[in-house]
């Protein structure tokens, strides 16, 4: 069994995997200074009351800075180890922490077992997937600041989703689970799988914190598919997408 597949191996029986250095100081520092060029600007979406500054349009606004992000070298063999041309982008933010922070529990993809549930009534339907690559652009050392995740917590459904869910119960559950601390440094990168509860903090106020997420999804008709006529895209193309 190669290195790689002991890793993929890892990723599916912990739900997440630290990939350490997998950006260069350089790639780092130029990141960095381009995220902090953006709150400068007033670029951000919001500031949410636990702390969190987001920015979505970054990929769009420089994409000759934040588009090698998107299937680096050092990440494109865990993905494509898992989804190969299936992998699709999904989304892309970054996130600047300014002061106070301590994450909601949360997951990226809420509706993972929902969505498990309603496959069973269709024939050819798959269980839709996403993946998690967060690049962090700041050292989270023991005393300044940490990632937790649910231990094993992509493997069963949490309670208290069921919508509407019941937020404070769902964070209660969570804070009593077994949880598995994380201190990614500059440069690092943690893939996960995208409905693991999981939650980061700022032990240290005046730290600064940032880091660049990448969600993915698994398409199975991905661009290269061979077939008789060409793909519209996305936009408009899901029609019996409300009704579900």
């Amino acid at each position: 069994m190669s290195d790689l597949d002991k890793k993929l191996d890892q990723l599916e029986v912990d739900g997440f995997l630290l990939v350490k250095g997998a950006l260069s100081p350089d790639e780092v520092a130029q990141v960095r200074g381009r995220v902090d060029h953006a709150r400068k600007m007033g670029w951000e979406e919001g500031l949410n009351s636990v702390g969190n500054m987001w920015f979505d349009s970054l990929l769009d606004r420089e994409p000759e800075t934040f588009a090698p992000l998107v299937g680096h070298p050092s990440i494109r063999p865990y993905l494509e180890g898992m989804m190969g041309p299936q992998c699709q982008l999904r989304s892309y933010r970054a996130h600047i922490n300014p002061g106070a922070y301590l994450q909601e529990w949360h997951m990226d993809f809420y509706g993972y077992w929902e969505e498990r549930r309603k496959i069973e009534s269709y024939r050819l339907a798959t269980q839709p997937v996403g993946v998690n690559t967060t690049y962090y652009l700041q050292d989270n050392n023991p005393g300044d600041g940490h990632l937790k995740f649910i231990k094993q917590g992509h493997l069963a459904e949490p309670p208290h989703l069921t919508p509407p869910m019941d937020r404070p119960a769902f964070e209660q559950w969570c804070q009593e689970q077994e949880h598995v601390i994380l201190y990614p440094q500059a440069g690092d990168c943690v893939v996960f799988l995208s409905h693991i509860p999981h939650q980061g903090a700022k032990e240290r106020d005046d730290m600064d914190r940032s880091n660049v997420v990448c969600h993915y999804q698994c398409t199975p008709m991905h661009e290269g598919a061979w077939f008789v006529s060409r793909s519209r895209g996305y936009a408009g193309t899901f029609p019996f997408a409300e009704a579900l």
